[in-house]
């Protein structure tokens, strides 16, 4: 059996919808960064990042999202990571789209509008804010370009890069966004979110 060490965030919810998707049997212990538990003795012993998620597989254990929710499918053997290389290719690229690029700013809106607060850390930066708010808006056109032509991000079927993605493109509900320039967006993030999945991996945070 799996274990995954996580916390509310989007790079926990990206490895749960996962392993949802995937109808693997885990168990998920819940860490909770406020208080320091993944900086604990213990834990560091399992990951030398001290951050969660991290997978834990009998005696070894894997960290960072993306590994995990690779890892997971291989092992499936599911076609949520298609076989072929050209479509695993085109699921890797996005994956790494939302890593890098628009990803990383809806993580900076989410960490600015909830996380400082909760953590006690101030209130959110009004620059950083508005430097990440414009570059979710340029980088959230490209999306909905792209789904304009394609029903999920690596072509006809889901994939972990749908799942990976949707879990940061969830993050738009805590800060002032509007869904009317980006309507091909809207309508593949409520397929997803209508998922089974999803809704099994929100309730361990009920």
């Amino acid at each position: 059996m799996y274990r995954l060490y996580g916390f509310g965030t989007q790079n926990t919810f990206k490895a749960l919808y996962v392993l949802e998707e995937l109808g693997i049997d885990y168990d998920f212990q819940f860490v909770d960064l406020f208080k320091g538990e993944q900086k604990q003795e213990d834990f560091l012993k399992l990951t030398p990042m001290g951050k969660v998620p991290l997978l834990q597989l009998d005696d070894d254990c894997i960290f960072e999202s993306g590994a995990i929710c690779r890892y997971a499918a291989n092992q499936a053997r599911s076609p949520l990571y298609p076989e072929d290389a050209l479509q695993r290719a085109k699921a890797d690229q996005w994956m790494d789209f939302f890593s890098i690029h628009l990803g990383k700013w809806l993580s900076t809106l989410f960490f600015e509008n909830v996380i400082k607060e909760k953590a006690g850390m101030g209130k959110a930066n009004p620059e950083t804010c508005e430097e990440a708010r414009n570059l979710v808006l340029q980088q959230m056109a490209i999306v909905d370009d792209h789904l304009a032509n394609n029903p999920y991000f690596s072509g006809e079927s889901l994939s972990i890069a749908d799942l990976f993605a949707f879990a940061y493109i969830e993050q738009v509900e805590t800060f002032d966004f509007s869904w009317n320039d980006f309507p091909h967006v809207k309508v593949w993030f409520d397929k997803l979110d209508n998922r089974d999945s999803i809704k099994r991996a929100r309730q361990k945070f009920e």
